[in-house]
């Protein structure tokens, strides 16, 4: 398959904004690179959609400016590689990360010596969104050192690379259900936890149908964005016990409360929001 190379020239203040337009029109995760300018990366297929996605793209980033973000240059340039090529253009950045106080990620071609207490993730992203490296995923592994129990029961809605399945085995789940829609991201999340061996700890589906995983769940992690948050909201409810954790990431400042409301609606208390640049994490407990 051949990949469209996404890259908006913007600024540090729009970074987050940027990223979250890409990641709304179909990217799977994004990469920043540099720091004033700074360039927003992304990957999509070359498909029917692409020039549809790119129009929406390009049209959200020169709105910027209208809601008070200084946008640069917010040039757009696209490049075209096949998969093996994408793949080997996160090596050049992609480098060890402790986004908490227990995780560290470290990318399989890296050397890292790990100190006291730390627990490593050995993780080859490839195609997949999940590296660590995004404010959404670093806030989900913080808000995972936080509140998941040892033995816990967890769900990974949108694993992409299977990043916060691992991560919730390293921290002491008992069992994690990871599933994606993407054929890509489950191919890669598997790889990943082969390579982590812990895949007598995790189950990796293709689906993006939440109500498989049964009832009695103790925790979900699901970094995804707010509209699949809120379209979801009931259904997370309804898998998660009584007390059960919810972390869900990929909110943008402006759809926070429409979140929270959601998850209120759905019988979820707010326990804690957290933030990371424009990006907000949502944690929030099932009620009784």
């Amino acid at each position: 398959m051949r990949w469209a190379d996404i890259q908006v020239t913007t600024t540090p203040q729009a970074q987050d904004a940027v990223s979250n337009i890409m990641m709304e029109n179909g990217c799977g995760g994004v990469a920043i690179e540099g720091e004033a300018p700074v360039v927003v990366r992304c990957h999509l297929p070359v498909d029917d959609q692409l020039e549809d996605r790119l129009l929406h793209i390009r049209s959200k980033v020169r709105e910027l400016p209208d809601l008070g973000l200084d946008a640069g240059p917010g040039e757009i340039t696209v490049k075209y590689a096949e998969d093996e090529d994408w793949a080997e253009a996160w090596k050049a950045f992609y480098h060890p990360t402790k986004p908490g106080k227990k995780i560290v990620i470290k990318p399989a071609w890296e050397e890292y010596e790990p100190q006291q207490g730390e627990r490593v993730i050995v993780l080859d992203p490839g195609m997949a969104f999940g590296t660590g490296l995004h404010p959404t995923t670093r806030m989900c592994i913080v808000a995972l050192e936080k509140y998941l129990k040892p033995r816990m029961r967890a769900v990974d809605f949108g694993t992409g690379s299977g990043i916060l399945a691992i991560a919730a085995v390293k921290l002491g789940a008992g069992l994690v259900i990871a599933f994606d829609a993407d054929e890509t991201a489950v191919r890669v999340a598997r790889e990943n936890v082969v390579a982590n061996e812990v895949d007598d700890r995790i189950e990796v589906h293709q689906t993006d149908n939440l109500r498989f995983v049964g009832q009695g769940i103790d925790l979900i992690a699901a970094n995804l964005i707010a509209q699949t948050i809120i379209e979801n909201a009931d259904v997370m409810a309804g898998v998660l016990r009584t007390g059960g954790i919810l972390i869900a990431s990929g909110i943008v400042e402006e759809r926070l409360m429409d979140v929270e409301q959601a998850l209120r609606n759905a019988g979820f208390d707010i326990a804690e929001t957290t933030s990371d640049g424009e990006w907000r994490a949502v944690i929030a407990r099932r009620a009784g």
